[in-house]
C-alpha cells in the first residue's frame, strides 16, 4: 500500500518535470525573430525593450504553465483556481507596465523624429496639438476591470 502511495507520487513528480521541460521546449520555440518596429522611424532602443518584453511574457507564460501543471496534480482542482487568478492578475499588471514603458519609449522616437526633422508642433497639425494640450486626461475603454490605455 505505502509503495503504491510513493509510485503515484513519483509519477506526479515526473510529469511536473515533463511539463516543464515542454514549457521551455515551446518558449525557445516561439521567441519572435522579426521586431515590429523595423526601420529608421524607430530605435535601437525601441526595438530592445520589446525584446526585453517579449522575454518577459515568453518567461511569465512558461511559469503560468509549470504552476498550472503542477496545480493540475492536486486532486481537488483547488490549486488551479489560485494559480489561474494569479496568473491573469500577473499578466494584467505586466501588460499594463509594458503598455506604459512602450508609449514613453515611443514618445522618444518621435521627439527623436521631429527634432531631426526640425518639426514643431503648429508644424505637425491638430493632431498633436491636441495631445498636448490633452495632457495627461485621456478616456480609455476598461476591458475586465483594467485600464487599458
Amino acid at each position: 500500500m505505502a509503495g503504491t502511495r510513493y509510485m503515484t507520487q513519483a509519477r506526479s513528480i515526473c510529469m511536473v518535470v515533463q511539463a516543464a521541460a515542454m514549457s521551455l521546449t515551446l518558449m525557445a520555440c516561439t521567441t519572435a525573430t522579426e521586431s515590429s518596429f523595423e526601420g529608421p522611424d524607430f530605435s535601437d532602443d525601441t526595438r530592445n525593450l520589446e525584446k526585453q518584453m517579449m522575454a518577459e511574457a515568453a518567461a511569465l507564460g512558461t511559469a503560468q504553465g509549470v504552476a498550472g501543471a503542477a496545480a493540475s496534480m492536486i486532486p481537488m482542482g483547488a490549486g488551479s483556481l489560485v494559480t489561474t487568478a494569479a496568473g491573469r492578475a500577473a499578466r494584467d499588471a505586466m501588460i499594463i507596465r509594458h503598455d506604459k514603458l512602450m508609449r514613453a519609449q515611443i514618445e522618444r522616437d518621435n521627439a527623436e523624429f521631429y527634432k531631426r526633422y526640425g518639426i514643431t508642433d503648429a508644424d505637425a497639425g491638430p493632431a498633436l496639438a491636441d495631445q498636448s494640450v490633452r495632457g495627461g486626461s485621456k478616456r480609455c475603454a476598461r476591458r475586465g476591470g483594467v485600464r487599458r490605455c
